[in-house]
């Protein structure tokens, strides 16, 4: 996209998207340009995500965007930080980002866990990532690989299915292990 036109889209945006933490020094990128239109109850309580790219191409009649970045995408959204080569996705009339696909060294970053997979599926409104393609998730020592990973925000919960590896250090089992039944300490 020319340096003209992408200052065109710019400038059309009715309001600015705070930019979120770059995970590697880099260029300040560019913004999702953001169509104008209604904005309902449900929406002004939804979470945006705020993203950054190298390269935006938008489509105000299909609501689809495509993202490149160079080196990564940063999708940030409360406490989870995404960064993938592309994102592909879908806008609600807002403008934010409701579903996208994730592709190329996929990252996901959550308080002290990390998923790494080949694709992710965002999806805002169902607050989830659903990674594929060799999905690894770690947690300080903790290790656990499998065919998918569903990570669920709301219920900070991950499911793995067809978990094919898992390392738990002996220290964080012994600790299980004294936890009286209930959960509490």
């Amino acid at each position: 996209m020319t340096a003209p036109l992408l200052l065109l889209l710019l400038l059309a945006a009715p309001r600015p998207i705070p930019a979120a933490p770059a995970p590697t020094a880099r260029p300040a990128p560019a913004t999702a340009p953001t169509p104008a239109g209604p904005v309902s109850a449900a929406a002004a309580k939804r979470v945006p995500a705020n993203i950054q790219a190298d390269v935006i191409r938008y489509s105000w009649s299909t609501r689809k965007v495509r993202m490149e970045g160079k080196p990564f995408v940063t999708v940030t959204r409360e406490d989870m930080v995404l960064t993938c080569r592309r994102l592909v996705g879908d806008t609600d009339a807002t403008g934010d980002v409701a579903r996208a696909t994730c592709e190329g060294e996929v990252r996901l970053v959550r308080g002290t866990r990390t998923v790494t997979c080949e694709r992710a599926q965002y999806d805002r409104d169902a607050a989830r990532v659903v990674c594929e393609g060799n999905p690894v998730l770690r947690d300080g020592a903790t290790e656990a690989r499998g065919k998918k990973l569903t990570y669920l925000f709301a219920a900070d919960e991950v499911l793995l299915e067809e978990a094919v590896q898992a390392t738990v250090p002996s220290e964080q089992i012994e600790q299980v292990k004294r936890k009286p039944a209930g959960g509490t300490k």
